[in-house]
């Protein structure tokens, strides 16, 4: 069978190949192996064929055995970066700026509420948490967990 062009086929032909329905999927596998065939019958060699993980249908322990030699990387601050990050403030029942919504009487990690007098760390994003919930989100992400704003290290 001749190799199919997916931006030049017509969209019948791509779903109808060899008088089978074919999912989107489907084509684009076969199509990356018809290019692989056509690529080794050309003399090219792809030298980073042994690189690709198929990471789908590796056992547990070997993806354990992958993350033993990947390593760990930490995306996290430090405490230091932390507390320079937050502002603290005290959550106060009765100030209309501290609850706009029914989301802002919420700590967003811990979806507990926000108690009178507690004190909150505010992200310069503008959103609020419990002190010990956003620290110790801070320590393994750098980014506010609600919006994605990257926290700042200032």
């Amino acid at each position: 069978m001749p190799f199919v062009d997916a931006d030049r086929a017509p969209s019948g032909r791509i779903r109808h190949i060899s008088g089978r329905r074919h999912s989107h999927a489907r084509v684009e596998g076969e199509m990356m192996f018809r290019t692989r065939i056509l690529l080794g019958r050309m003399g090219i060699y792809d030298q980073y064929q042994d690189w690709r993980l198929d990471v789908d249908n590796m056992t547990y322990e070997e993806l354990l055995d992958l993350e033993d030699r990947i390593g760990y990387v930490s995306t996290g601050l430090r405490e230091d970066e932390i507390i320079q990050s937050l502002r603290m403030v005290k959550y106060s029942a009765f100030n209309p700026k501290h609850f706009s919504t029914e989301m802002d009487r919420r700590c967003s990690i811990c979806q507990e509420e926000f108690e009178a007098n507690e004190e909150t760390g505010k992200l310069s994003c503008g959103h609020s948490y419990h002190v010990h919930c956003i620290k110790q989100w801070l320590s393994r992400k750098n980014a506010c967990p609600v919006c994605k704003t990257t926290v700042s290290k200032t």
